[in-house]
């Protein structure tokens, strides 16, 4: 999977290009072949982890239901991605580089190998070519750790990665995550997880295979095995780090699903198709009401047997604070970002050339209108505030991360919304027992008026 790791200016170019492309060739789309998938929800196993919250009021406006793959959205070179989300050099270094993941995750490990003593041994699952944690929880005092990736050349880099750290005549420790390391302390394994037996069971589990929405990377069939199989202590949260994968939701308004309009774009051609995925720090998104967990998994509970059909009911009241907030941002953004000052000029020419349209009066309108359900992740590491890992800040802020802001649109056009209503949804999400198969998504939702 390409997680966000360019700016936020070059991630709006790919969306402006990827809008474009979509309208240019909606006529010709055609669903792919692995959102067939979708089509088998009713017959396949459904477990409720989160509790259903009823909605109050009759829904006024339905919105467009949408479906989606896991893997839909990314501009990749990988083949593979057509069921499997693989990572590139850039996304590699940028969850290694950052600075609200690595040293939470660093935090907590060190802290729980403390507890456990000397002889603890640690299984890291999708351990990456640098083998972040696995170097973390060895340098920590675990007795043994087995390094896991599915991924032929990362593995093969993870393995000479390995082999420079154990070497005592390695120059440069300190450049690109050398460390110096006692030989056999960290065994690199390829393969799968679910296809492997290892030497023995383990005391602690880390790893980070939680998606831009947490299922997204095959998390609930790699967990559930390493419950069965792998872990000592399958029931006791302090066996994995993290304990807990959740994805985040709020609805959005999009600026430019309102300053794009017909007949230069069509939205209505590429609502329900591929989500768009944002960079976290990226402005063009405003939150219109508090986030609600959309996605809770944890892994000290029994997991649903799969295939399964996690389901999820939401309402999210609409709040006057919350949409000053979004056009306090958005206007934020016609300030400081030149991509979104570019949007602010009419197509209209008169005598004096094209106009600018006043950025105050558009963050204004555009701030109370919805465009969809923007989804993204959270991690729970030990259960500390302390070790907390938010992709987006506490009430849906931008800021920067390695992981994805995830975007379904769900209207043709911007929907007014006011204090008072409620925008409710119905989500599901349908993990496969195969982690080579891509999890699929669907998504309802309407808007009650207030």
């Amino acid at each position: 999977m390409r997680r966000a790791h360019c700016s936020t200016q070059a991630q709006r170019r790919m969306q402006l290009t990827h809008v474009a492309a979509l309208l240019a060739c909606s006529n010709a789309l055609q669903p792919l072949d692995r959102r067939a998938v979708a089509k088998g929800f009713a017959a396949i196993t459904t477990t409720a982890l989160i509790p259903a919250t009823p909605a109050t009021a009759a829904v006024a406006t339905a919105l467009k239901t949408v479906s989606w793959s896991a893997t839909d959205g990314f501009d990749s070179d990988f083949p593979s991605q057509i069921n499997f989300i693989e990572f590139d050099e850039k996304a590699y270094k940028a969850m290694r580089d950052d600075p609200r993941r690595t040293p939470k995750f660093a935090k907590a490990i060190r802290s729980r190998l403390a507890e456990l003593g000397p002889e603890a041994v640690v299984l890291d699952l999708g351990t990456g070519p640098f083998c972040v944690l696995a170097l973390i929880a060895a340098t920590a005092g675990a007795k043994k750790v087995y390094a896991v990736e599915a991924n032929p050349e990362a593995y093969r880099r993870a393995k000479n990665f390995i082999a420079q750290c154990e070497d005592p005549t390695s120059n440069r420790r300190d450049v690109n995550g050398l460390v110096p390391l006692k030989p056999g302390a960290i065994e690199v394994i390829q393969g799968f997880s679910t296809d492997l037996i290892l030497p023995e069971k383990v005391d602690l589990c880390v790893f980070e295979i939680c998606g831009s929405l947490a299922s997204e990377e095959g998390l609930y069939a790699t967990m559930k095995d390493a419950r069965e199989r792998h872990v000592k202590r399958p029931d006791e949260p302090g066996s994995y780090i993290p304990r807990r994968c959740q994805t985040y939701a709020a609805p959005v308004a999009y600026a430019l699903h309102n300053l794009l309009t017909p007949p230069s774009f069509d939205w209505s051609k590429i609502v329900g198709k591929d989500p768009i995925r944002f960079n976290c720090r990226d402005e063009a998104l405003q939150v219109l009401s508090p986030p609600q967990l959309l996605e809770d998994i944890d892994f000290s509970q029994p997991l649903p047997s799969l295939p399964a059909a996690v389901r999820t009911s939401l309402s999210f009241p609409v709040t006057a604070a919350a949409i000053v907030n979004a056009q306090k941002g958005f206007e934020k953004a016609f300030a400081e970002e030149k991509q979104m000052q570019s949007l602010l000029i009419d197509a209209r020419e008169d005598w004096t050339g094209k106009t600018k349209i006043d950025a105050a009066q558009t963050a204004a309108q555009i701030g109370s209108k919805f465009s969809g359900l923007a989804m993204w992740p959270a991690l729970v590491c030990d259960g500390s505030d302390g070790t907390l890992i938010r992709s987006r800040g506490p009430n849906g802020e931008a800021q920067k991360s390695h992981w994805q802001t995830v975007l379904q649109l769900m209207t043709d056009v911007p929907l007014a919304v006011a204090a008072g209503d409620a925008v409710t949804f119905e989500f599901e999400a349908a993990p496969q027992a195969q982690v080579t198969k891509a999890t699929t998504y669907k998504l309802a939702g309407g808007v009650a008026r207030g």
